[in-house]
């Protein structure tokens, strides 16, 4: 192994101890500590350091930490069930949205744009727009640009540098809004096509914090448990540090026992996108307008952590049951 991946490896050990276990100044020890055992769980879950600190997995037996489904077991689901190639195309935010841009229900800009007059003539029809990198997940690097706060010809010289997808700003439900209003506040729903059934895996509601415009956990969000067939909140929220939320910490709106606006809408409206994929597994984020639903993003990363917190527990077998059921529906 490189010492450079190494070094990243420890810097991001070194991370996670401060977020997750909030120790300030990290101590070394600790680095050496679940440096270790981080290693031992790679080698003997397939455990990232992500799953490692997400999951708790420092503090759980070799019984609990082997009901987990890791990072590698989940890209190993992922690539069986949708192919390498495919997936790989889905990772691009681009190519994503050009697949499902009609479920979207709103205008994306594909960066670096064409010309400056494309560019000015988009703000002009939006003021506002989410400006998200390609290839990036969990909110990195993820912007909102506002024509009324900075220069159109100093925004057009940023979305030069890389490609990216400029994104039309969705306006919730009220009933959303009032838990937290700095943020689109989505249900995650994890789909598997098996024939021409949708089956649905699992389901969390994800809220932003104050201040911030993203709902990514990784962001400081929180998230609950949902059950499909009632759009009903399960337990409580939590965050990455299983800090155990029964209101929005910012903004004391009730989230146990809190059933999700329009859940039959919902419901139908990620049928029709998980028949227009051509992907069988995908997870759905999407968000409640006051008369419809919209599609936000449609993602193939193997970032299972979240929906194996609090109430969730660990979803190994769950997995390797509808990898034998898709694997049978295919034979």
């Amino acid at each position: 192994m490189k010492i450079s991946t190494i070094r990243r490896g420890i810097q991001k050990v070194k991370s996670y101890i401060a977020l997750t276990l909030r120790q300030d100044p990290v101590r070394p020890w600790s680095v050496i500590r679940y440096s270790v055992d981080a290693a031992i769980c790679n080698k003997r879950y397939g455990a990232s350091i992500a799953d490692y600190f997400e999951l708790h997995f420092f503090e759980k037996t070799h019984e609990e930490r082997d009901t987990y489904l890791t990072t590698d077991q989940a890209l190993s689901f992922i690539r069986c069930v949708n192919g390498t190639e495919e997936t790989r195309r889905f990772y691009n935010k681009d190519y994503m949205y050009r697949v499902l841009g009609p479920f979207t229900k709103r205008e994306q800009l594909f960066c670096p744009p064409t010309s400056y007059q494309e560019f000015e003539d988009y703000f002009s029809r939006h003021r506002k727009a989410f400006y998200k990198p390609n290839n990036v997940y969990a909110g990195e690097a993820r912007e909102l640009w506002d024509a009324d706060v900075t220069d159109i010809r100093e925004l057009y010289e940023r979305a030069l540098k890389q490609t990216a997808t400029l994104d039309e700003p969705v306006i919730q439900h009220p009933e959303l809004a009032r838990i937290n209003p700095d943020s689109v506040n989505t249900v995650k729903i994890y789909t598997l096509k098996i024939r021409d059934e949708c089956r649905f895996v699992a389901a969390e509601f994800r809220m932003g914090r104050r201040g911030i415009c993203v709902d990514n956990m990784e962001k400081g969000g929180i998230a609950a448990a949902v059950d499909p067939q009632t759009g009903a909140i399960i337990g409580e929220a939590y965050d990455l540090q299983m800090n155990s939320y029964s209101a929005h910490p910012d903004t004391g709106a009730m989230i146990s026992g809190y059933t999700l606006p329009n859940w039959p809408k919902v419901i139908r409206f990620t049928q029709e996108c998980a028949r227009a994929c051509p992907l069988a597994y995908i997870e759905w984020d999407i968000a409640t307008r006051e008369n419809d639903c919209v599609l936000i993003e449609a993602n193939v990363n193997a970032r299972s952590s979240t929906i194996q917190m609090g109430v969730f527990h660990g979803r190994k077998k769950q997995f390797e049951e509808l990898k034998r059921l898709y694997l049978e529906s295919i034979t």
